[in-house]
């Protein structure tokens, strides 16, 4: 079982700067965990129901991973879920590795994105149109949010974003690759003529493109609206935004793979 001190440990990670010290987090959930488990992720230690651990044993038995059951009040405390689940994983944070850059492969930016529902939904976005990486700029939330984690149904185990000085990165001294940003003032998404590589920004929904990545952006693009005039939402939020743009820009990968 769980003993108090334990306990206190690991709610400290809770915190954002207790994660960034220890470099370790937190991972919840009967989805999240076993697929952690099936991975080679680093799970340094699960805590979970009695009925859990007798559902999976076969699979905790094959991850050797260490196991301490939790009753149910501690599971509550531990979690930061409205409605605990019945396992909680405890991970270490891996090192990750800027990712290769070069032509032909397309990136996607996460420009100032601190909501941790849209981080976690594009983390898994990423995941799904199969992108080359993810970067992200140092004021972005970061991705061990619990909030994040469970926004990203595990994607977070295949892609991360890597945090960094953007600008530095994309600036025309080092790549020459095209740089295309969401904006409310850019080309028509579907009928502009642009490459399908490339770095694409989704921009913080409430500040937009920020100041230090405008100069580096190659071409604006727009994703246009269908209701009429004077009515319907002013914009779409980070996440919706990275769906449309990443669904069009990975069409125009295929059909060009297609062609040749």
């Amino acid at each position: 079982m769980l003993g108090k001190n334990r306990l206190r440990e690991l709610q400290q990670l809770h915190q954002k700067k207790f994660r960034e010290s220890q470099g370790k987090f937190l991972a919840e959930g009967a989805k999240i965990v076993p697929e952690l488990l099936r991975s080679n992720f680093p799970v340094e230690e699960i805590f979970a129901r009695d009925f859990w651990l007798s559902k999976n044993h076969a699979l905790l038995n094959e991850s050797k991973c260490k196991v301490t059951e939790i009753a149910q009040n501690d599971l509550e405390r531990l979690s930061q879920l409205q409605t605990p689940q019945e396992v909680i994983a405890l991970c270490a944070k891996p090192v990750d590795k800027l990712p290769g850059i070069q032509a032909g492969k397309l990136m996607l930016i996460l420009d100032s994105i601190r909501d941790p529902g849209n981080m976690g939904t594009l983390i898994r976005l990423a995941d799904w149109f199969g992108l080359d990486g993810v970067l992200a700029t140092e004021d972005s939330v970061e991705w061990t949010n619990p909030k994040v984690i469970q926004a990203t149904m595990g994607s977070f185990i295949r892609v991360r974003p890597y945090y960094m000085d953007v600008a530095s990165l994309i600036s025309p001294t080092s790549f020459r690759l095209p740089v295309y940003a969401a904006d409310l003032d850019g080309t028509n998404l579907y009928s502009g003529d642009y490459n399908a590589s490339g770095f694409i920004i989704i921009s913080n929904e409430a500040h937009g493109l920020s100041p230090e990545l405008e100069p580096f952006v190659s071409e604006k693009i727009h994703i246009p609206a269908f209701f009429k005039q004077g009515s319907g939402p002013e914009s779409l939020n980070a996440a919706m935004a990275g769906a449309i743009v990443l669904g069009e820009f990975s069409r125009r990968r295929m059909k060009k793979a297609e062609n040749g």
